[in-house]
């Protein structure tokens, strides 16, 4: 099983708020290696060292286009582009041979998570990489004339003071309240999210359109370590079939994607949340 599970890091630019406090880099990355100084070690002492699938290096060697993409100045730079490739287009081809795949995305407020699942403006992140791609792929059998249909749907919900929400259908969430959507277990399909909208798209514009109609949904706040922090847990879930004839019968095969950010890891204190924004 370890061999089908990756793990990835990523720093990233210092915000506003660590360079008024002229905060200092610890963090220095060399291939798969990522290393952490402590900033009070006495001088000569080595560096933590861990070893992780991949370290992305985001922090600076960048310049920003007119178009506002962050453009690579040196091959340590990780755009957003070689995250999907690396991560992003292997849940891809999981999901063309029929298997769930998931992403998650951990880390405490602030630490980037959502600019690498959704990312903004022309900074596209995995979640909109993937749709784009995958519409891609299909428009490309198509054209190759074969008999095999395709159907997309997407769902998206957060997960929000131990309530799940419905991100694609603001007037159910009006209805359910507090109280939320219920979670419940089927004995062959296995937990699911009952009344949860699963919208078939047919297009990249029309994934696209619902994605950021469930964006602007989600529930975000201003806490001391991010102005416009997620306070939920958000999952977008693809499913793609494929059907198609084989010995005669017609087969489908299924699969589910699921993007997840993660709300934010860190200490509550440390955040400045209470109440209902904790």
């Amino acid at each position: 099983m370890a061999e089908n599970v990756k793990v990835a890091v990523r720093v990233r630019p210092f915000n506003s708020r660590e360079k008024q406090r002229d905060a200092k880099l610890i963090i220095d990355m060399h291939g798969k290696t990522t290393e952490i100084r402590d900033p009070q070690a006495q001088p000569g002492v080595e560096p933590k060292k861990f070893a992780f699938d991949y370290s992305y290096w985001s922090h600076d060697d960048f310049n920003e286009r007119e178009d506002g993409y962050l453009d690579a100045c040196s091959s340590k730079y990780s755009d957003q582009m070689r995250v999907f490739d690396d991560l992003g287009r292997g849940v891809l081809l999981n999901a063309w041979d029929g298997y769930n795949c998931s992403l998650f995305a951990y880390g405490q407020t602030g630490s980037g998570k959502s600019y690498s699942m959704v990312g903004y403006g022309n900074n596209k992140g995995i979640v909109p990489i993937t749709c784009e791609e995958l519409f891609k792929a299909i428009e490309e059998k198509r054209a190759e004339g074969g008999e095999v249909e395709f159907e997309v749907s997407l769902s998206m919900l957060e997960i929000y003071n131990e309530q799940v929400r419905d991100l694609l259908n603001s007037q159910g969430m009006k209805k359910a309240g507090k109280q939320g959507l219920k979670v419940r277990e089927h004995p062959k399909l296995g937990f699911y999210v009952d009344q949860l909208l699963n919208v078939p798209v047919n297009s990249y514009k029309e994934i696209d359109q619902r994605i950021q109609e469930g964006t602007r949904n989600r529930t975000v706040a201003s806490t001391n370590m991010n102005a416009t922090s997620s306070r939920a847990h958000t999952v977008v879930a693809i499913t793609f079939k494929q059907k198609f004839k084989k010995d005669g019968t017609m087969t489908t095969k299924q699969s589910t994607i699921n993007l997840v950010d993660l709300a934010g890891s860190e200490r509550a204190d440390s955040t400045g949340a209470t109440g209902d924004r904790l």
